[in-house]
């Protein structure tokens, strides 16, 4: 091997694209310099990768880095290989003072739409209207909206024809806030493939979740008047609830024979009544975490009416729920049969229990 040869230039075009889509699409275009070897490289990559809060770190020196931005864009949308299909499409734009132009962002969404994008994500602060080309993307495999303030562009003129993502397997949802009440459900219906659904502090409809082919379910309630009355999944396998406000209720829960992991905090201000089941509706539970601080209120009322929870191995609960009553942790315990590993949170501490038959030892 000559001592100053460019082994990474050598490469077939292939892998290079390969490698380009995996950088930040503005230093992929700047390759372009390395020689005449890399010089349209670029338009090759099959993902793009475009940060505001990126491009400014790099483009200090620029006057108006806002317009700079959307002007990069406009132009490496405009030399990318049109016939090239887009893998991801990821757009950040989280800036503070940043004027948003929608009519430039629904341009960007319905290019990686039309090129058929298996990932779409984007983030952007105080953008309300989505093209409704997004919800019928029948490539789309992946869909991740952080829009604050997100809403008139969910309403129902917006989606005439409904949902149709047949190919949906991961739907992540941030700040979204609509007061159409069939928001969610009808995500839901249109999504058949759906395996993920991350729901974080937005302010829709979320009173019936219900969706047979999904596995992974989390949901960050920030916001009071959510309301979960019922969630029907038999296929989960792995649940995350932390909750504020009023949002139980009187949720039912259908059982999850294949849920293994589950965490739930409640925090104040959670309601409960006799109807809801939570813990009666994960019998095969392995994992099970238990916060809050209203968590003590649940237990109370689900602990009588609980099966056994024979695969239970590791469970991990907080003080708080011991501090009214030690009969809450020792009822769990009897619930328990098969029990390995009991962690008592304390203060940002745990003190870390192995379980032997009936005995604890105490590992803190």
């Amino acid at each position: 091997m000559a001592p100053h040869e460019d082994r990474l230039s050598n490469l077939p075009d292939t892998v290079l694209h390969q490698i380009l889509s995996l950088l930040d699409s503005q230093e992929a275009v700047r390759t372009c310099v390395l020689s005449k070897r890399w010089v349209n490289l670029w338009t090759f990559i099959h993902s793009l990768d475009l940060s505001l809060p990126d491009f400014k770190k790099i483009n200090t020196q620029s006057p108006n880095f806002e317009r700079s931005f959307m002007r990069f864009v406009d132009t490496l949308l405009s030399r990318r290989e049109p016939l090239l299909h887009l893998h991801a499409f990821r757009l950040f734009c989280e800036e503070d003072n940043f004027t948003v132009n929608h009519q430039k962002i629904n341009a960007w969404i319905l290019y990686a739409v039309r090129h058929n994008a298996k990932v779409i994500e984007v983030s952007a602060c105080l953008f309300r209207k989505l093209p409704k080309d997004i919800f019928t993307c029948a490539s789309l495999q992946e869909l991740n909206l952080d829009i604050s303030g997100l809403g008139k562009g969910l309403r129902k003129g917006v989606i005439p024809g409904g949902v149709n993502l047949p190919r949906l397997k991961k739907l992540h949802l941030c700040g979204i806030m609509s007061w159409n009440r069939c928001i969610l459900r009808r995500l839901l219906s249109g999504c058949p493939a759906l395996e993920d659904l991350h729901l974080n502090v937005c302010s829709i409809d979320m009173c019936f979740i219900s969706s047979p082919q999904l596995k992974y379910l989390t949901i960050f309630s920030g916001l009071d008047k959510t309301r979960i009355k019922a969630i029907r999944a038999p296929n989960l396998i792995s649940l995350c609830l932390e909750l504020r406000g009023d949002v139980l209720c009187a949720a039912i829960f259908d059982e999850m024979p294949f849920l293994v992991d589950a965490s739930i905090t409640v925090h104040d201000g959670t309601g409960f009544d006799g109807n809801c089941n939570i813990l009666s509706a994960l019998p095969n539970v392995k994992n099970l975490k238990l916060r809050g601080s209203v968590m003590k209120d649940l237990l109370s009322m689900e602990l009588p009416k609980c099966p056994t929870f024979f695969n239970l191995t590791d469970l991990h609960i907080s003080e708080q729920c011991m501090c009214f009553s030690s009969n809450l942790v020792s009822g769990m315990l009897k619930y328990s049969a098969n029990l390995e590993n009991l962690q008592i949170y304390r203060n940002k501490r745990s003190l870390c229990y192995q379980c032997r038959g009936d005995a604890l030892i105490n590992h803190a």
